[in-house]
């Protein structure tokens, strides 16, 4: 075996090399270190935009980035505000003047859209009403033949003032005598308000015209208003600069937030409730909490390994050495992420928290090794050097296929799953190295460190877990028939492992914006959920609107697709329209002010005498107005005058009105549904299900039974729609074979290695085996849990190949070391030492479980139980396998070298 000489003579050399110059090699790594956190600092940015973890040069990649540059304001924050909170309408509406007056005046917003005022909306815009609503609006026209005729209020009032004296008042319905009050209401408003300052100026409400049309929900309970952030928010220099991506938005969000808070002191608003949500506020709520939770999560794993070192190891100086050289590593790690990629995102955050409990392991695996030896030499530097050699090849074997997993990753199109490979598989080589150069110079310059070093007595041979480890594996025929049992009911549970597509899930749930956008889902689901499609032109648009509404799994067309609809709707529309009455020319009011005036007067105390008993809010109405002076009349009488012109023009207009064009929009709605280059945006909404006969809930529209046909609908139509619908659901499928091409290639790669270092496929079996049957366990306790697979955890596939690897890596090397040890494979110190480096992953991994985000805590939990399962599989069933086999030559040539 030619290599075995050659690896001997590599290790005995490095571990010379750290011995005999360690004060030269702690300074250099510190230095490196220092000059790591300095780079790290300086050029390290966070991304958090999860179209950037995907390839740009697919296709439905490059539609949702051209749809980006056509739309600006595709990514607008949007605060919503619910109304239903609003002590009245009027303090809603009052509350969103005053929320557009504060954004308007602020520069960190360069666009604001919180509605338009309803008299730029075109007449043809009540095309796009239901027939039943068109119909109403006719009727309502239709009945204002008293108000043309009469060119004085009085004269409109004179029939209900002589019902009422005549006694013939129960000819006038409920529905009449609340008209009338809210006539009479209005015209009182309009006479006591003061001309010069803004308040009431209609009396029969043609001043709805002049009102803001808001943008709510379909419920009417959310308003929302759009808001542009700047592009560039963040001050130079700051944190939010210096964090790139999307979050140098962050100020101008705070900025928002803070303008929310304004109001919520003031005590007209204070009842109100509003938040903020919308893509760039989502994206950079989740890159402060991910950030906030993997830096809670690396310190938690700090400080728990430390703590499981100093109990695991009785004593301080040896385990604040390991740890010490692992933080060396580390810090060279985020310098390589620095270099290698230049950024970190959701997936890549966490990888310094398991770079703490993969790097320890190194440290473990020697101080196990030391613990048994040391005691044998006179000299450290000569127990160091046989420790390398015992332990250093399974070392070096178990990094490089945790490495070589994690850069098959790198070779997907799935940029977030590239990006974490390539900082993983470089992070770990450099754990590694600096654990092995700094961890043996440490204890070299320490006083009597073989007084800090335990001594286990039984030496190389000692078995793991003592009697009752011998008396486990006695019988290893007994221990596969019961774990086959076992697997067979974990397999059948991990065939059913399903994957969720839904990212909302994977956020933290008590977040505002996460709260928010959950909101707006439930309140009207079609806001939230749909799909994208740009059409050239007008007629383009039509047509696709058209075909769109005929597939059964669409339930509308917004956008632009409003204002389209088939000949036959809009003909039916057009004939209600057609038929309203032509106004008359309208007759001018004669006669002095001051007779106008009394003529009012004498109506209003007329219905109110009539009406004191019968309806007391409408006769207190009357007495307001029948109190205003004469010139308070006079203006109550020219306010009609203009409303009655506004009716005439109104009806005019209806009914020779056109269905509206793109071009008819008020500018607030073109902002947002013309592109810059002409372009037509629709917004393609799912059809909601029928609930289900057996009363189990309705899947969500980001269900993978709702999402795919859905999706599958639009593109049958529009081939290049795009949006978030599509976005999530052709995500989702290159997320799923992004992460299976990287485990088959981790895997791929692992079994070389293994067979180069081996030189047997039977023992390259054995150390794959805990991996195989953990990744089945994890499958299976998943199911179990109810945890899905999702966007952030599936990255154990991969990971799980290259990381479990290494239990297996070590039990089958100390086998053919020591073929006639037992328990197979776990004797002289390597159990102890698989367990101890389980747990310190373990605890890297389940220290995620505190993380707000829940994608990165079902990471941790995913992670934490895959290793479990490999652990046990590693204690229990790889033991058994191992003494079933024949060990032939192989241990004892390999015992003999490392002597």
């Amino acid at each position: 075996m030619p290599l075995l000489p050659d690896r001997h003579r590599f290790f005995t050399a490095w571990a010379r090399a750290v011995t005999a110059r360690p004060r030269l090699v702690l300074v250099v790594a510190v230095l490196l270190a220092v000059a790591s956190a300095a780079l790290t600092a300086w050029r390290l940015e966070f991304r958090s935009d999860r179209s950037e973890l995907i390839d740009p040069t697919l296709p439905w990649q490059r539609r949702y980035a051209a749809f980006k540059a056509a739309f600006p304001r595709w990514d607008d924050a949007v605060v919503v505000v619910d109304l239903s909170t609003a002590p009245d309408p009027a303090t809603g509406e009052a509350y969103l003047a005053a929320l557009e007056s504060r954004l308007r005046s602020d520069a960190y917003f360069t666009g604001i859209t919180a509605g338009f005022p309803r008299r730029q909306a075109p007449p043809g815009l009540i095309y796009t009403l239901p027939v039943d609503r068109v119909k109403a609006a006719a009727g309502a026209l239709a009945r204002s033949g008293p108000v043309l005729r009469a060119p004085t209020l009085a004269e409109l009032l004179a029939p209900a003032a002589a019902a009422g004296r005549g006694g013939l008042g129960g000819l006038i319905s409920e529905g009449q005598r609340a008209e009338l009050r809210d006539l009479l209401s209005r015209a009182a408003a309009v006479g006591a308000a003061d001309p010069s300052a803004p308040g009431p100026r209609s009396v029969l409400g043609a001043d709805e015209a002049d009102r803001t049309e808001r943008l709510v929900s379909a419920s009417g309970r959310l308003a929302t208003v759009l808001v542009q952030l700047a592009a560039e928010t963040a001050a130079p220099g700051s944190d939010a600069a210096r964090a790139g991506g999307v979050n140098h938005r962050a100020e101008g969000i705070a900025a928002l937030r803070g303008h929310l808070g304004a109001l919520a002191r003031d005590t007209r608003f204070s009842p109100i409730k509003a938040g903020v949500t919308g893509v760039p506020v989502l994206e950079s709520d989740e890159t402060e909490q991910s950030t906030r939770d993997a830096t809670i999560g690396t310190v938690l794993s700090l400080v728990l390994i430390t703590v499981l070192m100093l109990v695991a190891y009785r004593g301080w100086v040896v385990p604040m050495i390991a740890v010490a050289s692992l933080l060396v590593g580390v810090a060279w790690s985020f310098a390589w992420a620095t270099i290698a990629v230049g950024h970190l995102q959701l997936l890549s955050v966490v990888f310094a928290s398991f770079l703490l409990g993969l790097g320890i392991d190194v440290a473990i695996h020697l101080i196990a090794r030391l613990e048994l030896v040391h005691a044998d030499h006179e000299h450290l530097a000569d127990a160091i050097a046989r420790a390398f050699r015992g332990v250093g090849p399974g070392i070096v074997t178990a990094t490089l296929t945790i490495a070589a997993a994690a850069a098959a990753m790198g070779l997907t199109r799935f940029a977030g799953v590239a990006e974490m490979g390539i900082i993983a598989a470089g992070g770990i080589v450099l754990c590694t190295a600096s654990v092995m150069c700094c961890f043996p110079a440490g204890l070299m310059l320490i006083r009597s460190p073989e007084r800090k070093l335990r001594v286990h007595g039984g030496g190389e041979s000692r078995p793991y877990l003592g009697r009752f480890g011998l008396l486990m594996h006695r019988r290893p025929g007994l221990i596969l028939g019961g774990a086959a049992a076992a697997f067979a009911i974990v397999g059948w549970l991990a065939s059913g492992a399903r994957y969720d597509p839904d990212l909302m899930k994977l956020m933290a749930d008590r977040g505002e914006s996460v709260v928010w956008q959950t909101a707006l889902e439930r309140d009207d689901a079609k806001s939230v959920w749909h799909a994208v499609v740009v059409a050239r032109d007008d007629d383009e648009a039509r047509k696709l609107t058209l075909a769109l509404r005929q597939s059964p799994l669409v339930s509308d067309v917004g956008g632009v697709g409003m204002l389209y609809h088939p000949d036959d709707d809009t003909a039916a529309k057009r004939a209600l329209l057609a038929a309203l009455p032509e106004a008359p020319p309208l007759a001018e009011a004669s006669g002095p002010a001051a007779s106008a005036a009394a003529d009012l007067r004498a109506r209003a105390r007329a219905i109110g005498e009539a009406w004191a008993t019968r309806d007391p809010a409408l006769a207190a109405a009357a007495a307001r107005v029948a109190a205003l002076t004469d010139d308070q009349l006079g203006s109550v009488q020219a306010a009609y005058a203009r409303d009655r012109r506004e009716v005439a023009a109104q009806l005019e207009a209806l009914r020779r009105a056109e269905p509206a064009r793109p071009s008819d929009l008020p500018p607030a709605l073109r902002d947002i549904m013309i592109g810059t280059g002409g372009e037509r945006l629709l917004r393609v909404y799912p059809a909601e299900p029928s609930p289900a006969t057996d009363g189990a809930p309705v899947p969500g529209p980001l269900a993978p039974e709702r999402l795919g046909p859905f999706v599958s609908a639009v593109l049958a139509v529009a081939p290049q729609a795009t949006g978030p619908s599509v976005q999530i659901h052709e995500s989702s499928a290159l997320i799923v074979a992004a992460y299976a091409q990287a485990a088959l290639l981790a895997l791929g790669a692992i079994i070389l290695l293994l067979l180069i270092d081996f030189r047997s496929p039977a023992d390259a079996a054995c150390a794959l085996l805990p991996v195989l049957l953990g990744t089945v366990f994890m499958l299976g306790v998943m199911r179990v849990a109810d945890v899905p697979l999702n966007f952030a955890n599936m990255i154990v596939m991969p990971l799980i190949v290259g990381i479990g690897v290494g239990c297996g890596v070590h039990a089958v090397r100390r086998w053919r070391l020591q073929p006639l040890d037992r328990p197979p494979g776990l004797a002289g110190g390597s159990g102890r030492a698989i367990t101890l480096t389980t747990v310190t992953t373990v605890i890297g991994f389940a220290t995620m479980l505190v993380a707000e985000h829940r994608g990165i805590r079902s990471l941790g939990f995913v992670m934490s139980v895959g290793l479990v399962g490999v652990w046990l599989v590693t204690i229990l069933i790889l033991p058994a396998v191992l003494g079933l086999r024949r060990a032939g030559g192989v241990g004892a040539s390999e015992a003999e070298l490392v002597d």
